[in-house]
């Protein structure tokens, strides 16, 4: 699919890469053009690097709308997240291996 290169600069800003680009078929990965509201992308299996919020239907909002709700989510869950692997105690492969057998029970070693 050809993409005109005033719309990837748009595209660029949004995140996407030179990369990705090469995943625009113009059915599964696309996007759309208004003079107003610049462009948006039709990417509803995430196939490009594009991190934000993409609908439903599969669209994600223009770029005049500088979305950035997930990256916003995304940055404090991973902090809150990086914060308490710092904190927790980490478990010996020991320790995990004996939690599993308790768990799950031995292997019979006759079994398959």
């Amino acid at each position: 699919m050809e993409i005109k290169e005033d719309h990837k600069k748009l595209l660029k800003a949004m995140g996407l890469t030179e990369e990705d680009f090469k995943r625009f078929d113009g059915k599964e990965v696309t996007y759309e053009f208004d003079q107003e509201k610049g462009a948006r992308l039709y990417d509803p299996y995430y196939a490009t690097s594009y991190s934000e919020y993409i609908d439903v239907d599969g669209w994600s909002s223009w770029s005049s709308e500088q979305d950035t709700f997930m990256s916003n989510i995304l940055e404090k869950a991973q902090a809150e997240a990086s914060r308490k692997e710092a904190i927790s105690p980490k478990a010996t492969q020991e320790e995990i291996t004996k939690a599993m057998q308790k768990k799950f029970g031995k292997k019979d070693e006759q079994s398959p």
